[in-house]
């Protein structure tokens, strides 16, 4: 399977997303941070055992004495880059706690927005019948969308946002969130079960974990496009503190690598229809 065709013209989403790095970051130095108080620790507990050991009244080998030394002056080393670190992760989750409540208020607003463009659709295409109105993906929210069948192009799930919905076609109108090779942002009409709403930041938290075993649509890393996979770990299962609440999965017809995809980008597989 070709994963690489839009690859080449998208950055990668996961490397794109400050906070994702920050929480990278903030999860490997607390790592190091850890490092540091267990050698703190031993050190400590060498220095004791020979504080124990020597009757300091009656003197002190040179030996042991040039020991005690070193280890006096690792503590003093550990401690300062054990300052340093805890200085660091402390900015570091300042910095991302901004960022959290910066999307938050963004968040808030694009909600006020949408419900505002829901009560217009509401008196716009009143018993369509169709759709249930709350059922229906509100203009502005990403999806993943599946791309009508084209010339020499294999069908594909691609993250998209929504730009309308037409209830007498049952149909959105998508516009793909890559660009094309002229540069172009491509639009669609897709039938609503090739469909699906991509979860916000603030619902991610509230939604059930996908179950190891299970099939699942997921967007493969460094691109924007979803394919079929399977959930090897959820995120709580997930002990890998270089991807911390991420799922394990692995993608079909994928030489049975592992990949590391965040919970939002991981789908429920839609049903055939």
């Amino acid at each position: 399977m070709d994963r690489k065709s839009r690859t080449s013209r998208s950055a990668s989403l996961e490397e794109t997303n400050e906070e994702l790095s920050l929480w990278k970051q903030i999860c490997t130095s607390l790592a190091k941070l850890e490092n540091i108080q267990k050698e703190t620790e031993s050190v400590l507990n060498n220095i004791n055992k020979i504080h124990l050991a020597v009757n300091f009244e009656e003197g002190i080998s040179s030996t042991l004495s040039q020991r005690l030394k070193e280890y006096y002056q690792n503590g003093i080393s550990l401690s300062s880059t054990e300052s340093r670190t805890i200085n660091d992760i402390i900015e570091k989750v300042s910095v991302l706690i901004a960022l959290r409540e910066a999307s938050e208020n963004s968040n808030e607003q694009k909600r006020k927005k949408r419900k505002t463009e829901a009560d217009e659709l509401k008196h716009a295409s009143p018993g369509s019948g169709k759709k249930s109105k709350s059922d229906i993906i509100l203009p502005g929210i990403t999806v993943a969308a599946k791309q009508p069948k084209q010339k020499d192009k294999n069908e594909e799930w691609i993250l998209a946002v929504v730009i309308s919905f037409h209830p007498d076609k049952n149909k959105y109108h998508v516009e793909d969130i890559d660009q094309d090779e002229s540069g172009q942002k491509q639009r669609y009409f897709i039938p609503s079960r090739h469909v699906i709403a991509v979860p916000e930041s603030h619902e991610i938290r509230h939604l059930p974990e996908l179950k190891a075993g299970q099939d699942v649509l997921a967007l493969y890393p460094g691109t924007t496009c979803f394919y079929k996979a399977t959930v090897i770990l959820p995120p709580k299962q997930n002990k890998d503190i270089s991807s911390p609440g991420t799922y394990k999965v692995q993608f079909e017809d994928d030489n049975n690598e592992m990949k590391y995809v965040m919970p939002g980008h991981v789908l429920e597989m839609p049903k055939s229809k």
